[in-house]
């Protein structure tokens, strides 16, 4: 009759074990070398004492004499690895139940080391922008790889944020808040407390998040140092960085001609954007972002609003001029998926990558990524239906920009890219561009 393998055995001979670079094997061998040697040394004792000393009859049995030596030598390693199994088992549930939260769905450990070291290996990805598309976007990359850096946009002046900028005279936290929401390791119920916004009373309007890099900033003495804290307190997957320190203020040119400032009132002005462009124009980047895409794989911009967090990041000459300077990364512009009220209205694919041209250069982007779904029967909520439409595609050919086309929206909601489909095919694209040599 077959006997079946304990699962506790079964689980330290599961193959995944053996994969490379999870950083597990090393310790094993060493592990076991050194059981096999202080069982050698045990045996050798053992020996010495039964040549040397009469044992009582009794130890004949107990060494299971009476059968050849082949059998004991298979019974003894059979019964050292059941127990090393079992050992190795109850050790993992320990160890993890003193690091992990009470009352934590159980885990595949094997599954986890092998996912987190694919990750860890991952490419160096910078990505750029604010809002709602950045941290869409980081949520899908974070299955891919350990080393992000997001460089926000900080020209936001609306909302809890602009309210933040004006009564504490720091930079706003709004953007920074949601991609630390969607790179952060901690407990879920962490994430959710940063994003929870107050409903009534002298907070009404105001994240938790908010305040809480608020807070940060006022403890630690700057804000930038502030952000670094929260990076490390929710474990953030890469790290999270302003794109300028300095206090700038985003303009606007609008084709009749006025110019308005402050992010908050350019979507609200009723008229097309001619331009945009910072004040101070001498802003300077922040150290950490520039060594980022001076050393990264893939530099991506976007998805996000384009004129209000995309080029408000790309204003800032010295970001502008690392991503021109970096030839080494595959650098992609994600298009959006949905046009956007007061700023790109009836825009198609053309007219986004016509503005960044404008506005930055041809020699900034080496591939647009779109949305090939551009039917226009997606369902929009009700409070955006007549006011937005998926941004079609349209004729590029003639633009210094390539352009690749995958379904990257989200049907749940088709304001936004799905960000599964978004990170998988942006891997894809770092592969073929590397693949043709591109790089």
């Amino acid at each position: 009759m077959k006997q079946s393998v304990p699962a506790s055995a079964r689980k330290l001979l599961d193959s995944r074990w053996l994969k490379v670079g999870i950083g597990v094997k090393r310790w094993l061998v060493l592990m076991l070398l050194g059981l096999m040697f202080s069982a050698l040394g045990l045996a050798f004792g053992l020996r010495e004492l039964y040549t040397t000393v009469e044992l009582p009859a009794i130890f004949y049995y107990l060494t299971l004499q009476f059968w050849p030596r082949t059998i004991r030598m298979i019974i003894l390693c059979l019964a050292g690895i059941m127990a090393t199994g079992i050992a190795f088992r109850h050790l993992n549930r320990v160890l993890l139940s003193a690091a992990l939260p009470r009352n934590t769905a159980p885990i595949d450990l094997a599954e986890t080391l092998i996912g987190r070291s694919r990750t860890r290996h991952g490419p160096k990805v910078v990505a750029i922008g604010g809002g709602h598309g950045l941290s869409t976007l980081l949520s899908g990359l974070k299955q891919y790889t350990d080393n992000i850096t997001a460089i926000v946009a900080v020209a936001d002046d609306g909302g809890s944020s602009g309210r933040i900028r004006q009564e504490f005279g720091i930079l706003p936290p709004g953007d920074i808040r949601r991609c630390l929401a969607a790179l952060a390791e901690a407990e879920p119920l962490m994430t959710r407390l940063f994003e929870h916004r107050f409903q009534a009373g002298s907070l009404e309007g105001h994240t938790f998040g908010n305040l809480f890099i608020t807070a940060l900033a006022e403890v630690t003495g700057s804000f930038g140092e502030g952000v670094r804290e929260a990076n490390r307190v929710l474990a953030v997957r890469g790290q999270i960085v302003p794109a300028t320190l300095d206090d700038v203020v985003l303009w606007a040119e609008l084709e009749n001609g006025e110019h308005i400032s402050g992010e908050s009132r350019i979507a609200k002005s009723g008229q097309r954007i001619k331009r945009v462009y910072l004040q101070p124009q001498t802003a300077l980047a922040v150290r950490t972002a520039i060594k980022a895409i001076e050393e990264a794989d893939l530099i991506i911009v976007g998805p996000g609003s384009l004129y209000t967090s995309l080029l408000s990041s790309l204003m800032i000459s010295e970001v502008n001029q690392a991503i021109r300077e970096a030839t080494q990364a595959v650098r992609v512009y994600v298009c959006n998926v949905a046009t956007e009220p007061g700023e790109t209205d009836h825009f198609g694919v053309r007219d986004h990558l016509q503005a960044l041209v404008e506005h930055v250069g041809p020699d900034v982007f080496d591939v647009a990524l779109a949305n090939s779904d551009d039917r226009q029967n997606h369902r929009f909520a009700p409070e955006w239906q007549g006011r937005t439409t998926i941004v079609p595609l349209d004729q590029t050919k003639d633009l210094p920009i390539r352009v690749r086309t995958a379904n990257v929206i989200n049907p749940a909601n088709p304001l936004r890219h799905d960000p599964v489909r978004l990170a998988r095919e942006l891997m894809r694209v770092l592969e073929k561009e590397r693949q043709m040599g591109r790089l």
